[in-house]
């Protein structure tokens, strides 16, 4: 995405898995069209903008999304599996910079809001609870990897961050109803029950091997779109 985002949602709705297209853009980002029902949906916050699902109270649920370098993932996960190369479409490939500078005409005349409290590129980490909305600077967190708790909406939350990287997650730091302290020491995300976390929010080792996290929504993304789509954003200072 222009935005340098990479957003997760379950694409089941009520027992129908939606499949998308990307159909225009809006507030300065890309929409997608579903091939069920031909309604316009926000890659953002996997809402309905027009279409036969407007109004009907239907969203798509947000699912964890590691967004990440390609070394730091096979670190944790050397056994994943790629896409294959296709070189008749080597055409369409090119390198992309996540928070490069400049942001075309073609967007920048589509944006409902614009907030100058960061440049338009700087890459986010962006949490939100409810109705409120938290962005992180992820250049601030470039020493690496670090956990950052925090309140969001009087929740308490933890942030898994590494601006070296450009990854970021929230989660609720609850294990089995119980509340546990997080810290990262040389890049290793462990708690005081002697449980090993992965990027995920996923229990590795430890005494709760498997146990999840709760996930909380949140994204990797470039400022400029999510101060579109949150205005009220509130800017963590470290």
């Amino acid at each position: 995405m222009v935005c340098s985002s990479g957003i997760g949602f379950n694409p089941v709705i009520d027992g129908t898995r939606y499949t998308y297209d990307v159909y225009g853009l809006y507030n300065g980002l890309f929409v997608m069209r579903d091939r069920q029902t031909g309604s316009v949906w926000t890659h953002y916050d996997g809402t309905v903008l027009t279409g036969p699902l407007m109004n009907s109270g239907v969203n798509l649920e947000f699912a964890p999304l590691v967004h990440t370098t390609w070394a730091e993932w096979t670190t944790q996960y050397p056994q994943t599996l790629v896409l294959d190369w296709y070189p008749e479409f080597a055409g369409n490939y090119r390198d992309v910079k996540p928070g490069a500078g400049g942001l075309g005409p073609e967007f920048q005349r589509t944006l409902l809001h614009w907030d100058d409290r960061l440049p338009e590129n700087e890459m986010i980490l962006g949490v939100g609870i409810g109705e409120t909305f938290k962005a992180y600077v992820l250049a601030d967190f470039a020493d690496g990897m670090t956990v950052l708790p925090d309140t969001i909406a009087d929740v308490p939350v933890v942030l898994f961050i590494d601006g070296r990287s450009l990854y970021g997650l929230a989660f609720v730091p609850e294990v089995n109803g119980e509340m546990v302290e997080i810290t990262a020491i040389n890049d290793r995300i462990t708690d005081n029950h002697g449980n090993t976390w992965d990027l995920t929010g996923k229990a590795i080792n430890g005494l709760d091997k498997g146990a999840q996290l709760p996930f909380v929504t949140s994204f990797i993304t470039e400022w400029y779109g999510w101060a579109a789509y949150h205005p009220e954003t509130a800017v963590y200072v470290k």
